[in-house]
């Protein structure tokens, strides 16, 4: 069995929760059975959206090289990062160590062509959706990505913000006004591409035909280090 390292506090919930996942994903019959895990829970790691659209000069990106250094150092076989735009910087982290780095945009992507699903609608932070992470990667599995109006994603937003990352309750129904226009806008699957959104569906019912990317996220951990349990090879609710 190898031994995963995770870069952290991104925000903290998110991170417990990926955690969580990985836990009920592993076919583990006694404790020793499960994945060990060394996560970097940091916090204190510059806002990614922020440094993204030029709101703050403070970029994340040295400290999360420091993170992967530190987890490296400590002879893990495989590196996570449970925030989808953070994403972003994944191409200068995998260069600053040996140690592979799980891709989510990607492992979506193949996930999604594995399913025949060609249309999407991404509920997502507006750092990822102005930087394209999605369709620069997406393009190459024929996969077409459609986007919320800018109505709907400044609820989005303010569901993360200051919802899920402020530690507030959030109104569901503009979450499920998000979803519902993306399907009739014609996406075949909804991917939440922002762990916070995952938590919005831990503690809600989000309805029929969305994907969580913190679940393929943590499918392909259990996959690479362990063995996963047969009942979540299926991760679109249907």
């Amino acid at each position: 069995m190898k031994k995963l390292g995770i870069i952290g506090g991104l925000g903290p919930m998110a991170t417990a929760y990926f955690m969580r996942r990985i836990i009920e994903m592993t076919d583990a019959k006694t404790d020793q059975d499960n994945i060990e895990m060394i996560v970097y829970n940091c916090p204190s790691i510059p806002d990614r959206t922020g440094y993204i659209l030029g709101e703050c000069m403070d970029s994340p990106l040295p400290k999360m090289i420091e993170i992967a250094k530190s987890l490296e150092s400590q002879s893990i076989d495989y590196i996570a990062i449970p925030c989808i735009t953070a994403h972003y910087f994944h191409e200068q982290l995998s260069e600053s160590v040996s140690v592979p780095i799980s891709n989510g945009i990607r492992e979506t992507a193949e996930y999604l062509s594995k399913e025949g699903i060609n249309k999407v609608g991404i509920m997502a932070t507006t750092g990822t959706v102005k930087t394209h992470l999605f369709d620069s990667i997406f393009k190459e599995y024929g996969i077409e990505c459609i986007y919320p109006i800018e109505r709907c994603q400044e609820m989005l937003m303010d569901i993360i913000y200051k919802g899920v990352k402020a530690g507030n309750s959030i109104n569901i129904n503009d979450f499920l006004d998000v979803r519902d226009r993306l399907i009739k806008d014609g996406a075949q699957v909804v991917i939440l591409g922002c762990t916070e959104l995952s938590i919005v569906k831990r503690d809600n019912i989000v309805g029929d035909k969305v994907l969580d990317i913190i679940d393929v996220l943590a499918q392909d951990c259990v996959s690479k280090c362990a063995s996963l349990r047969p009942e979540f090879q299926d991760l679109i609710t249907k």
